[in-house]
């Protein structure tokens, strides 16, 4: 997962409470750690309550991307909240904020610098036997069809202290070693961030943008035998693009209504003519 160090006299790390308060955002209710908004991110102009903040933690899941909806930290948030910037822009957004924030709030006392959690993978099973996860495919709808590239993803967390925290949720490996995790509460990726992808005949590939999309659609008859490229992030689209151009044949499926994805088929159809676009 992707930090950045802070420039600022304030060495402690930047809280999502604090970025959304900057940004212009109050929360709609608040309770102990949690703190929940609406209308943050998209264009909703309801008073709906979709996105969770817990303060401790540090984290935030956003209900309304999809089936699984969206998560992560703080990194994730800016990614999200900003989708056409690159990850130095967003870290230098991040630090002027933070010292614009910092000034407003004077004085102020000796912090640490900017920490985000850093996830390990401690092992994996296959599912049935974490019932949280269970719980959550099965409300999902996804218990049918997870197939056995699915697994519990068993990870933690260590803080400065040396306290360990433990989680587990489902998840999928991606083509660089990572882990690409979905639970109620979080979505993201332990370890490298990375395609994911499923080697069949050569000269058909389909692209779908999460390991789910495809799950849903693998009964379709061109999927019995094409080659299969999950992109699990948008920032993987160019890349895709490349790997897609040594098929013969390549069908998108895509929803470009999700966030990071607005562009897709146009990017896809300016490089690959030949391309089929298939809705979501």
């Amino acid at each position: 997962m992707t930090s950045y160090k802070s420039n600022t006299s304030n060495d402690e790390p930047f809280a999502l409470v604090s970025l959304l308060k900057a940004l212009g955002h109050e929360p709609v209710s608040t309770g102990g750690d949690e703190f929940w908004y609406a209308s943050v991110l998209g264009n909703r102009t309801n008073n709906k309550i979709v996105l969770t903040v817990n303060n401790r933690l540090n984290t935030w899941f956003d209900s309304s991307f999809g089936l699984l909806g969206k998560g992560g930290n703080l990194m994730d948030f800016a990614r999200t909240y900003w989708p056409d910037l690159s990850t130095e822009q967003i870290e230098e957004k991040l630090r002027s904020i933070q010292t614009q924030s910092a000034k407003k709030d004077r004085p102020l006392r000796k912090r640490k610098a900017t920490k985000i959690p850093d996830y390990r993978v401690d092992r994996t099973r296959p599912l049935g036997y974490n019932n949280e996860v269970t719980d959550f495919l099965m409300e999902s709808g996804l218990w049918e069809l997870a197939d056995l590239n699915i697994q519990e993803v068993y990870y933690y967390v260590t803080d400065q202290k040396g306290n360990r925290k433990d989680f587990c949720a489902a998840g999928w490996m991606n083509e660089n070693g990572g882990w690409e995790v979905r639970a109620q509460n979080y979505t993201g990726c332990i370890g490298p961030r990375g395609m994911t992808f499923i080697s069949a005949i050569e000269t058909v590939l389909a692209i779908f943008p999460e390991y789910v999309d495809y799950l849903k659609r693998r009964s379709d008859k061109y999927l019995h035998y094409a080659s299969v490229l999950i992109l699990n992030h948008p920032d993987f689209i160019s890349a895709s693009l490349k790997r897609a151009s040594h098929f013969e044949r390549v069908l998108l499926y895509i929803d470009e209504t999700r966030d990071g994805y607005q562009s897709a088929t146009e990017a896809f159809t300016q490089k690959l003519p030949h391309i089929e676009v298939i809705p979501l």
